[in-house]
């Protein structure tokens, strides 16, 4: 008898121990056989605000939770997607697109021309967006129930090319927005759309995990949820990638690898690298109200002054590439001719800073005029780019040698962004162009056109460079655009707009023991191919 009941409270206790465990299991990666893969991010993934039709949070996040009408494929390719056809009129105003059957939202709700609708009246002829050719509509219309006739104000070349950007020209479902009378953009709520994943936790500054869609139409992901745990530091990425907290580090929008740390990793034998070229350039920008820069002989100085293949050679141990012009060579439209940079030549800086008229009259090492110095405020950030910090420091050194002091101001990111994009409290700054389906076109827009933000261009503003760029984006026959597109990076290499200083290389590593199908993505805003991603069993 005795050991009946022995034997049934051990049952109970057993049954108990069990049902307890169960209600505790809130990772569902704890159950066997669940596939899951940590990434590593830089930054907050911000989904209490990642509305698909406004810039918070990480680029790539948009892609994965959100579809456009369209896709990037690379090498040019436009693909469809929540559209599977379009057509264009002659004078390139009129875009009719018939849309894809039977997808839902991650929600359950459906994804129709009245989501479309509802979608479009939030973006279009938006200030916020004028960089974008695509805001400008004259008028959109919900043909049927599959269809949606948009008519743009201009007939520019890139409006199918922007409908492939990562924001904010997604759809997100009618339901993530509460309505707010007088404001079309009503209340975000959360992150709902049809793109392949969903969220399913978020603690803010700390993780989040995201789960397959299980409305999706496409290509099933091959794993059960992929958590971005986020770390700062670009030192602490790579220790907890040896450690195994993580499992994938890399990406220049996900977690930049330090320079230093990436040939570590790849000689270690541990982990697998890969690396894949940008169309991304880094560069300074000047703040066109500081009274230096408005002469010419200035701005050339300071791009004759740096040993940009240094930079490469000595500094990144040949990680990446010098920069020339401000964009890369592939970069569509661009050719040696209409598109280059300056050489390295100390003597040549000197003589056109003593042309300008800045000389050292004290002998304090410092050249100046009218008993001012030509010290700048240099800003940056290292959060995205870690390899900034050496960069701006080697930058720092070859100015000191002919003669300009610059103060280096490392921020966060969002003093950064305030800074460069807002207030314009810098002197000189780090900056990057954008990548990939951005460039040319929506670059030139983003650096040398008057933002909203700021009241000011981000790099440089000329009234008739800005004219020409119009002119270029409304070319319809390609033979007249080239033309356009040569006045245009003519004049940003002649008048030396810029200081284009490195060319990067996009950079992973990877727990190969652990993972498998990894590849990198088709652009730096899709880094990784996340539905190919699995796990080795």
């Amino acid at each position: 008898m005795r050991k009946n009941i022995i034997a049934t409270i051990t049952l109970l206790i057993c049954t108990c121990l069990i049902i307890s465990a169960c209600g505790k299991n809130d990772s569902v990666s704890s159950k066997p056989g669940v596939k899951e893969v940590v990434v590593a991010i830089y930054r907050d993934g911000a989904m209490g605000e990642l509305d698909a039709a406004t810039y918070n949070g990480p680029h790539f996040l948009y892609k994965m939770i959100y579809d456009g009408f369209v896709e990037d494929g690379g090498d040019g390719k436009i693909l469809p997607q929540l559209a599977t056809s379009w057509i264009i009129s002659p004078d390139g105003k009129t875009y009719t697109f018939k849309l894809r059957k039977g997808v839902k939202f991650s929600d359950g709700t459906d994804f129709n021309a009245d989501a479309v609708i509802f979608n479009l009246k939030r973006w279009v002829n938006n200030k916020r967006h004028a960089i974008l050719k695509s805001v400008n509509v004259e008028s959109m219309e919900d043909v049927d129930n599959d269809t949606v006739k948009i008519v743009f104000k201009d007939g520019a070349y890139p409006i199918l090319t922007e409908l492939t950007y990562p924001r904010p020209v997604r759809f997100l479902s009618p339901s993530s927005v509460t309505a707010v009378a007088g404001d079309v953009m009503g209340k975000f709520t959360k992150p709902v759309g049809t793109g392949p994943w969903m969220l399913e936790s978020y603690k803010k500054d700390q993780e989040f995990t995201l789960v397959p869609n299980p409305y999706y139409w496409g290509e099933k992901p091959k794993l059960d949820r992929i958590t971005f745990k986020v770390i700062t530091d670009g030192q602490a990425r790579v220790l907890a990638l040896q450690s195994g907290e993580v499992d994938i580090l890399g990406g220049d929008l996900v977690s930049k690898i330090p320079m230093e740390s990436f040939l570590e990793l790849k000689n270690s034998g541990k982990f697998t690298t890969y690396t894949k070229g940008t169309m991304c350039s880094h560069f300074i920008s000047f703040n066109q109200k500081v009274e230096a820069f408005q002469d010419r002989n200035v701005r050339l100085a300071m791009n004759y002054a740096i040993n940009k293949k240094s930079i490469v050679t000595d500094l990144f141990d040949n990680i990446g590439f010098e920069a020339n012009g401000l964009y890369q060579k592939g970069v569509p439209y661009t050719t040696d001719e209409n598109n280059y940079g300056f050489a390295n030549d100390k003597e040549k800086a000197k003589q056109l800073f003593d042309t300008a008229g800045y000389v050292d009259t004290n002998g304090d090492g410092i050249r100046d005029k009218n008993g001012k110095n030509l010290e700048f405020n240099f800003v940056l950030s290292t959060e995205e780019f870690p390899e900034w910090k050496p960069l701006a420091e080697f930058v720092q050194s070859e100015f000191s040698s002919v003669g300009i002091k610059v103060n280096l101001n490392i921020m966060d990111k969002n003093g950064y962004e305030d800074a460069t994009m807002n207030t314009k409290a810098f002197d000189i700054a780090l900056m990057r162009t954008s990548s990939d389906s951005w460039v040319p076109h929506g670059s030139m827009l983003e650096l040398f056109s008057i933002l909203s933000t700021s009241n000011a261009a981000k790099a440089w503003y000329d009234e008739g460079l800005y004219n020409n760029i119009i002119k270029t984006l409304n070319s319809i026959d390609e033979r007249e655009r080239q033309k356009n597109y040569d006045k245009v990076f003519k004049f940003i290499s002649e008048e030396a707009l810029t200081i284009p200083i490195y060319y990067p290389i996009t950079s992973f590593a990877v727990n190969s023991d652990k993972i498998k199908g990894f590849e990198i993505g088709v652009n730096s805003y899709a880094p990784i191919e996340w539905q190919k991603l699995d796990v080795k069993q």
